[in-house]
């Protein structure tokens, strides 16, 4: 498949700008404390990735009582794969668990508190995404804007749009910068075996598995059409962009 339609070469000098953030590349996490202010961040990222991949799961394969198919079973395989292993991968204690509840419970055993973000849930719940990015001033306003940008493309209701931000915005970028926060943490010898393990497995999964299915998928959905592909390039753009800028909140938090 001819895929020169998607501007490879933009996307991947946003992504070597990317991995080498500071927070990232550098040796910001050097306590209990300073993880727990980029978890208590980052566990937003953590939700509203799950968003967006149920939302992208919902336009390719879709639940409705009456099923047709739509687009490829590839791609509708690709997408439920990853679906699988972020909603029902095996916990640090052999049970199923998604990404997310794994990350709270991170938060906790760590001495954090998740009582902002289960307030945030609720003003999601009670209010609905956009009024809830209103109202809730007790999120980080970095963690605010990136989730605002995700609902962003999820509000676009394009599948290439999407994929995009699924794959270039978190699949592809998250094993190189995860495993950099994990030898920040084995550096310091900073105790946080669940956490280790969260990291592991998006290490492992997103690095052989979900980062290159993740591609293939954006490329399946383009299929070589050059408005596609123009879109693509521009939702995983954007996506790498708010993904530096939420980078930069969090560092400026510690530097206030």
């Amino acid at each position: 498949m001819n895929t020169q339609v998607i501007d490879w070469k933009k996307i991947d000098n946003k992504i070597k700008w990317l991995h080498q953030h500071p927070l990232i590349a550098g040796q910001s996490i050097t306590c209990i404390e300073d993880l727990l202010v980029f978890m208590e961040h980052h566990v937003y990222a953590v939700w509203d990735f799950m968003c967006l991949a149920k939302s992208l799961q919902g336009l390719i394969a879709p639940t409705d009582s009456i099923w047709t198919p739509k687009y490829s079973a590839t791609a509708r395989r690709w997408i439920n794969e990853i679906v699988l292993g972020e909603e029902s991968d095996i916990d640090v204690y052999g049970k199923a668990n998604s990404h997310y509840e794994i990350y709270l419970e991170s938060i906790k055993e760590l001495g954090g508190s998740t009582a902002n973000h289960e307030l945030w849930i609720k003003n999601v719940q009670e209010h609905g995404i956009r009024q809830a990015l209103e109202i809730s001033d007790f999120v980080p306003i970095a963690s605010r804007r990136f989730m605002s940008h995700t609902f962003d493309i999820i509000d676009t209701k394009q599948p290439h749009a999407l994929a995009a931000s699924l794959a270039f915005g978190r699949e592809v970028i998250l094993a190189e910068q995860f495993q950099n926060i994990l030898e920040q943490l084995e550096e310091r010898n900073i105790a946080c075996d669940n956490f280790k393990y969260y990291l592991e497995r998006h290490i492992h999964i997103d690095g052989e598995s979900h980062g290159p299915t993740s591609k293939k998928l954006v490329e399946e959905l383009v299929a070589n059409d050059p408005a596609r592909g123009q879109e693509a390039t521009d939702a995983a753009v954007k996506s790498i962009d708010a993904r530096l800028e939420f980078w930069n909140g969090v560092s400026n938090y510690w530097i206030i």
